[in-house]
């Protein structure tokens, strides 16, 4: 077993090797165990501490020494339970304030009409956000294939949880790749055209929300809320949707 299996249910990188130590040795002095585990002396104590704390190690004194053993693993299915029960426990009470953290958010964002959002999970917060905003009609344009296939990946799942909201949206192409098209004319209430080379940015228009995206050396999505401003899109949008095949 590796250190990391156990360091990813909340030990430290000492104790997973010090558990794992204890399970190959036996029943064992503190001599062997840093010689076996590769850790400094003056940290061993403090670590077979934390282990008997958790319930995964235990000691026996004989002749005034004391001799340490690890507990069953089971013991760590026992700390993987706990740790569960205490994010229930913590979700609990996140759902509690969650209504006046969003009150909040709401209205700390309708101070800004702009925010920038940069990075894959700043994309996926924007287009999200976008969704849950959205009750009617969608517009996608400058739609591309030509970035990192994990962006390709994302929208398509954001068409899926919209056929689920039951929200149409019209995309023009710029560029158009039969596979990746394919796949988002099986998505109901999804319309596509094409129309090359003229629009230079992907641009997604709800009835009051315009994202501008950028896929090139740092992604990044500009979020304008202003219903002025995505109107001006939706004309320009029209305009070209009328013009696309």
């Amino acid at each position: 077993m590796e250190t990391k299996n156990l360091e990813e249910i909340g030990l430290t990188k000492g104790e997973s090797k010090v558990y794992l130590s204890l399970l190959k040795i036996g029943e064992t002095t503190t001599g062997k165990i840093i010689e076996e585990a590769q850790i400094s002396a003056g940290k061993v104590y403090q670590i077979l501490d934390k282990l008997t704390k958790k319930g995964l190690a235990s000691y026996i004194i004989k002749n005034k020494t004391k001799y340490f053993s690890a507990s069953h693993p089971n013991r760590i299915l026992d700390l993987l339970h706990e740790k569960e029960k205490e994010i229930q426990e913590k979700e609990k009470e996140i759902m509690k304030i969650l209504p006046s953290l969003i009150r909040s958010y709401k209205l700390e964002r309708e101070k800004h009409e702009t925010t920038l959002f940069k990075g894959f999970k700043g994309i996926q917060t924007a287009i999200s956000e976008l969704l849950d905003n959205s009750k009617s009609e969608i517009l996608a344009m400058g739609i591309t294939t030509s970035k990192d296939e994990k962006y390709n990946i994302l929208w398509e799942k954001w068409h899926r949880e919209r056929e689920k909201r039951k929200i149409k949206c019209k995309c023009l192409f710029s560029e158009i790749n039969k596979e990746y098209s394919d796949k988002l004319k099986k998505i109901k209430n999804t319309e596509i055209k094409i129309i090359k080379g003229i629009t230079p940015s992907a641009i997604t228009i709800s009835v009051d929300c315009v994202l501008i995206q950028t896929y090139q050396d740092e992604p990044s999505c500009l979020m304008i809320k202003n219903k002025e401003i995505s109107q001006s899109f939706k004309i320009f949008f029209d305009t070209m949707w009328n013009s696309a095949k």
